[in-house]
C-alpha cells in the first residue's frame, strides 16, 4: 500500500513538473539582427591584413588598430589574463579572446593544454584552423610587443616575436588537425 501511494505522488509531482509554464527563449530573428550576426561570422573568417596577388588588403579592424590607440590598448593588455579572455567570450568577441589566448599559450605555460582543449571545443563548432590563423593575422601586426605604430604605420621592431606568435600559431593549428585526424580514424 505504501509504495503504491509513492509511486501514485511520485507520479502526481512528475506531471505537474511537465504541466508548469516553461519561459520562452525568444530569438530576435529580424532582419537587423541577422545582418549583425552575419557580419559577425564574416569577420571570423576574414584576415584582418591579407595579400592578394600583389597588393595587401587591411580590414577595418586592423585599420581601427592603427588610428585609435585608445582601443588598441584596450586589445592589448600589459598583461594577458584569464579573466579578461573569459569576460571577452562571454561578450562574444570571440577573435579578441582568441588572440589573448594565442598570447596565454606562450605565458601561462601551465595551462597550455586549457587553450588548446578550448580552441578543440570551438572547432567542434567552427573551422577553428582557419579562424586562428585569421586571428593572428588580424591583431599581430599592431600588437605592442613586437610593433610600434608611427603616423597610423606599423613599424616592426621586433620580427623575432612577430616570428615566435606565428610558431604557436601553427602549433596550435597543428594540435587541431591532428584531433581531427584522431576523431575521423575513430569513426572509420
Amino acid at each position: 500500500m505504501r509504495k503504491l501511494l509513492l509511486i501514485a505522488i511520485l507520479t502526481v509531482l512528475h506531471i505537474n513538473g511537465f504541466s508548469q509554464l516553461r519561459p520562452v527563449v525568444k530569438i530576435d530573428t529580424t532582419q537587423q539582427s541577422v545582418e549583425y550576426w552575419q557580419k559577425w561570422m564574416a569577420d571570423l573568417n576574414e584576415m584582418g591584413v591579407e595579400k592578394k596577388n600583389d597588393s595587401f588588403y587591411v580590414k577595418e579592424e586592423v585599420l581601427k588598430l592603427l588610428k585609435d590607440s585608445g582601443y588598441r590598448n584596450s586589445v592589448y593588455p600589459t598583461t594577458y589574463t584569464w579573466a579578461a579572455t573569459v569576460g571577452l567570450l562571454n561578450k562574444m568577441e570571440l577573435k579578441k579572446a582568441f588572440w589573448h589566448m594565442l598570447n596565454l599559450y606562450q605565458t601561462d605555460t601551465v595551462n597550455r593544454n586549457m587553450v588548446v582543449g578550448t580552441f578543440i571545443l570551438y572547432d567542434s563548432l567552427m573551422d577553428m584552423d582557419k579562424i586562428i590563423l585569421n586571428t593572428f593575422y588580424t591583431y599581430a601586426f599592431t600588437d605592442p610587443q613586437s610593433c610600434r605604430i608611427n603616423n597610423n604605420k606599423p613599424d616592426i621592431f621586433r620580427p623575432d616575436i612577430l616570428e615566435q606568435k606565428l610558431r604557436i600559431t601553427k602549433e596550435i593549428v597543428g594540435y587541431i588537425w591532428s584531433n581531427r585526424k584522431t576523431k575521423a580514424e575513430k569513426k572509420s
